[in-house]
């Protein structure tokens, strides 16, 4: 769905997205995650690459095929690749051997984040992030939104057989990924001209909208999971 979100983007600037490439992606992507799990998915980024210039050599005929690939290429890897961490992060072990806790960590420092951001930086906030960006984002609410993902990442100290070092690390790392994420997306809707990347969910905009902390946030959480040896 967000993959969808982010095609009907290119839409709307005129430039929409060679046929049938993006489903072909995103199957790859997120059955590729699910069947080879851990580094052999990484495999699949060259079979992707492969695959979207086959689809490149069928669309030859077709106006700017060339740059309309490279765009619908770059999409789905963006919304799908990284979307396929969550299945790979999934499958990660914890310290006390229960699955799906980092998951947990990724999207509780995600939304305490965001949530925290948020409602700090609407009442505090009078110093702009990047307003060339974002001019809602406030450096206070950032500030406030990183508290509460350490917050809640020392909470996991336990379940994640981490150290309280570790886990405080874990939090400062969710919230820059998630602020990275959401500015990330800002860029994307600014160059459309869009408020929202869509409209599935009225009032707070589509799913790209909702999960686009939780792309980058999620990266960095199986990488951390990997390099902390768990």
């Amino acid at each position: 769905m967000a993959t969808s979100e982010i095609l009907n983007l290119m839409v709307k600037a005129g430039r929409p997205p060679l046929s049938w490439l993006a489903p072909a992606l995103v199957f790859v992507f997120v059955v590729g995650s699910w069947a080879l799990p851990g580094d052999a998915y990484f495999y699949l980024a060259g079979i992707a690459i492969l695959l979207s210039l086959f689809f490149l050599l069928l669309s030859h005929g077709q106006p700017n095929a060339f740059e309309r690939w490279g765009l619908t290429t770059a999409a789905c890897f963006y919304s799908s690749f990284l979307t396929s961490y969550m299945i790979l992060l999934r499958g990660v072990q914890s310290g006390v051997n229960r699955p799906m806790w980092w998951m947990g960590a990724a999207l509780a420092g995600t939304w305490l984040f965001d949530t925290g951001a948020y409602l700090i930086g609407r009442r505090y906030g009078r110093h702009k992030l990047w307003p060339a960006i974002s001019p809602g984002k406030s450096w206070e609410g950032t500030v406030g939104g990183t508290v509460l993902a350490v917050g809640i990442s020392l909470v996991t100290v336990r379940v994640l057989g981490l150290s309280f070092a570790q886990a405080a690390g874990l939090g400062v790392l969710i919230a820059v990924l998630a602020q990275f994420g959401d500015l990330v997306e800002s860029v994307i809707k600014r160059q459309v001209g869009v408020k929202d990347a869509g409209g599935f969910l009225p009032g707070h905009g589509g799913i790209l909208d909702r999960i686009d902390g939780l792309l980058l946030s999620t990266v960095g959480v199986y990488y951390f999971s990997l390099l902390a040896g768990k």
